[in-house]
């Protein structure tokens, strides 16, 4: 036997030890994980669809794993502001970012945009529903057609609110604009509650907003449902009409809620976290609780959601191209 062979096996050997030691290494993060309080930023303020959905969620994995998930609001910057928190944050799966279609966007929306998609690991996709757009009770249009009758006679005239620049209830709106071939003059605000609260007081004709948000007004009769954006009817407003009825086309922009992690966490974890919030996606109790928030549980495989990211991204960039949408 040479001194090569032995240095050869010895050198298999420890690959072989190495292997072994990262596999355990690995399963025992995946056990010992949480040890402590973790936290998920949310990119709204509190009392949204965004953040009773976090809160839903984190409420589950404490009850599972033992320990507290704590919601932070952090808004502003159209996601940006959270987004940016997270990408700095250490990737050990103790800060997570409940974020969605605005995470896509604002690469391509925003000049300078603080993160790239590189810097986050998908962890799960959460939800997907629709926004829904609505009318003032004193505005001079009672459904879509005579909104888009009215816009194309008078472009660039009437205004549309929206939670903020880049969310996803403002891209619905610049989609439609582009698909109606019609002009508006986006008012960007802090959230859907300034929004709505505008509209119901007679301020701002039409607002898009998330559905969750805008149920409770809408079922009061403070403001009139125009269209929602799924490619279907939505069960919980089967009278409203959906956007593409009314333009007779394929229009659909549904918004998508999920959870990423830095860059660099470790798998063991984002395993761990994908395993736990598929089991909470799966029990009727939360999916009525998300159906009357507006929207529908989607789970599924961390790979599913990096599929999912790359193809939104493409998709809103061609969007921002074609409507020639900027950061106001």
């Amino acid at each position: 036997m040479t001194l090569k062979t032995i240095t050869r096996r010895g050198l298999i050997a420890a690959a072989i030890g190495l292997g072994t030691l990262a596999a355990t290494g690995s399963l025992r993060a995946q056990e010992a994980y949480p040890d402590k309080p973790v936290r998920i930023v949310v990119p709204s303020s509190p009392g949204g669809s965004a953040d009773a959905i976090a809160r839903l969620m984190a409420e589950r994995l404490s009850r599972a794993l033992g320990q507290q998930f704590i919601i932070e609001n952090r808004g502003g910057g159209g996601g940006n502001i959270a987004t940016d928190i997270v990408a700095k944050s250490a990737p050990d799966g103790y800060t997570l970012l409940l974020t969605g279609n605005n995470h896509t966007i604002n690469v391509s929306l925003f000049p300078h945009s603080p993160y790239k998609l590189e810097d986050f690991t998908p962890v799960i996709e959460l939800t997907r529903g629709p926004s829904v757009f609505v009318a003032a009770t004193n505005a001079p249009f009672r459904d879509l057609k005579s909104l888009i009758a009215q816009a194309k006679a008078s472009p660039n005239t009437i205004p549309f609110g929206s939670p903020g620049i880049g969310l996803p209830s403002h891209i619905a709106f610049e989609l439609f604009e582009y698909e109606s071939k019609i002009r508006m003059v986006h008012v960007p605000y802090k959230g859907s509650g300034p929004s709505l609260a505008d509209a119901m007081g007679g301020h701002i004709p039409v607002v898009s907003s998330t559905l969750a948000a805008a149920m409770p007004h809408i079922q009061a009769g403070r403001l009139i449902a125009l269209a929602v954006t799924s490619p279907k009817r939505w069960p919980s407003l089967p009278d409203t009409p959906t956007a593409a009825e009314v333009l007779k086309n394929g229009y659909s922009h549904l918004t998508w809620l999920g959870i990423l992690a830095p860059k660099g966490t470790p798998a063991a974890v984002v395993k761990r976290l994908n395993e736990e919030m598929n089991k909470a996606l799966k029990d009727p109790e939360l999916s009525l609780r998300l159906e009357n928030l507006g929207t529908a549980p989607v789970g599924g495989s961390a790979a599913a959601m990096g599929r999912m990211i790359q193809e939104e991204y493409i998709s809103g960039k061609a969007l921002i191209k074609a409507a020639k949408l900027k950061a106001e």
